[in-house]
């Protein structure tokens, strides 16, 4: 029997959220009017809310991207989240083994899963691009999770070929 390693990595971009953007703005529009007030009035206090809104501006503008980086290697997947481009968080680490179904999301594979209550992650990019939902065991909590990620074909062949029965790749 002759054993090749299996190596696997998938970046994904998260859609950025304007959201972020508009608070920034409200943010810089705040701290110029308790500027005023502060100078108008003589009074520090206002200073404090300065101080909290250049915080608040600076944690929006690093969380302002976030990517995601699926890793697959040997039957184990780890997926991590990475904030700002420079703090990286591992979402979780689990053997394939512990895998019940991965399929396109919304389609007959995984609906007895659709409005259970169960931890949910969501790994997409938040395009118009087709994602789908996996469903892992977590023997170590002894609980379901569901992941929806946007693997590509490699992914899925790999994940096909270690868990036939498991693995609904749409084919279009």
């Amino acid at each position: 029997m002759i054993y090749h390693d299996v190596y696997i990595e998938q970046a994904v971009s998260q859609k950025k959220r304007r959201i972020n953007d508009g608070l920034s703005i409200l943010c810089v529009v705040f701290i110029l009017w308790t500027l005023f007030l502060e100078v108008a009035t003589l009074n520090l206090a206002f200073t404090i809310l300065i101080v909290i809104f250049i915080a608040l501006i600076v944690y929006l503008q690093h969380n302002k991207q976030t990517d995601f980086d699926y890793i697959y290697t040997n039957g184990v997947l780890e997926i991590d989240r990475i904030s700002g481009g420079t703090k990286r968080k591992n979402l979780f680490t689990i053997d394939i083994e512990h895998l019940v179904v991965i399929a396109p999301s919304k389609t007959e594979p995984v609906m007895p899963y659709v409005g259970k209550r169960m931890k949910t992650l969501d790994c997409t990019s938040h395009e118009e691009v087709p994602y789908y939902t996996m469903i892992l065991h977590n023997p170590a909590k002894d609980e379901d999770w569901k992941i929806l990620w946007e693997p590509k074909e490699e992914f899925l062949e790999e994940f096909k070929r270690k868990q036939n029965t498991k693995v609904f790749i749409n084919k279009q």
